[in-house]
């Protein structure tokens, strides 16, 4: 087993696996600590637990329901930069760490979890596509887009993967249209995928969101916090703020959604 995944969460260096350019935004690869330490995982344990209570006591009676609840709340235990999200043996590793979750959520009907499930990509493994959703659904520190974009099991499946979504306001832009709209399904969400992805191929969105980085400083302050584990879970934490998501871009991303809605041949 690796150092990184010995000591999790120890800041990657991002820089040797060429996934950022250091010169250009440093906070990517900085070592972050608190008090001279890694951050822990107490809180994300305190979460876990939380978890197990409510799956043990029936909470939610479709497994499925339980990502919109737990998908911001382990973004916001879970301090860590994208280029460190990037990494798949940080996600098995936390799988192993709460095997029982990955069992309880994953499980199929032949008694067995996918290998996927404990090892695969962003929008497949049990940890990482509840990570990752929130990162790419959430507006700044508003996590409510987040809960949105899981009521529809195809939306992280059939989005976090895809490039065109790293752009925020694009991403909450198709939250936005999916959820607001009447009868919206899995047709919807990946007859648009589809279409989208086919349209942003010769013109990346951010030429009508503007390109508008996010906020190194807030992000690089939140992830060098121990986050606090609340005294209940039951309300919705707030997570690192943006700066790429201003009206103008979010208008961008809205038009660019509906003329892919519209390609479509979608009706709301």
């Amino acid at each position: 087993m690796s150092d990184v995944l010995k000591s999790l969460p120890v800041r990657l260096d991002a820089d040797a696996r060429g996934l950022y350019d250091p010169g250009r935004h440093p906070q990517e690869t900085a070592v972050v600590r608190q008090n001279g330490q890694s951050p822990t995982l107490e809180t994300l344990d305190s979460l876990m637990t939380e978890m197990r209570n409510r799956s043990d006591s029936g909470y939610w009676e479709d497994r499925t329901e339980s990502d919109r609840w737990l998908a911001p709340r382990v973004h916001y235990a879970l301090r860590l930069f994208r280029s460190e999200a990037a990494d798949r043996g940080v996600w098995q590793w936390i799988a192993l760490r709460y095997p029982w979750y990955v069992d309880w959520r994953w499980v199929g009907q032949d008694g067995t979890v996918a290998e996927d499930r404990w090892w695969g990509p962003i929008h497949k493994q049990a940890f990482a596509r509840l990570w990752w959703g929130a990162e790419i659904f959430r507006d700044g520190p508003d996590y409510r887009p987040v809960e949105q974009a899981f009521v529809f099991q195809d939306l992280p499946n059939s989005y976090l993967h895809r490039p065109i979504v790293r752009c925020r306001s694009l991403a909450l832009a198709i939250v936005d249209r999916i959820s607001g709209s009447k009868g919206a399904g899995s047709t919807h969400v990946n007859d648009l995928a589809r279409v989208l992805n086919l349209a942003t191929v010769g013109t990346p969105p951010e030429v009508e969101t503007a390109y508008q980085a996010d906020d190194y400083v807030a992000y690089d302050q939140w992830c060098s916090e121990s986050p606090p584990a609340p005294t209940n879970w039951e309300s919705l934490p707030q997570g690192p703020r943006a700066s790429d998501t201003s009206q103008e871009s979010l208008n961008g991303g809205s038009r660019i959604v509906a003329r892919g809605w519209e390609y479509a041949g979608l009706e709301d």
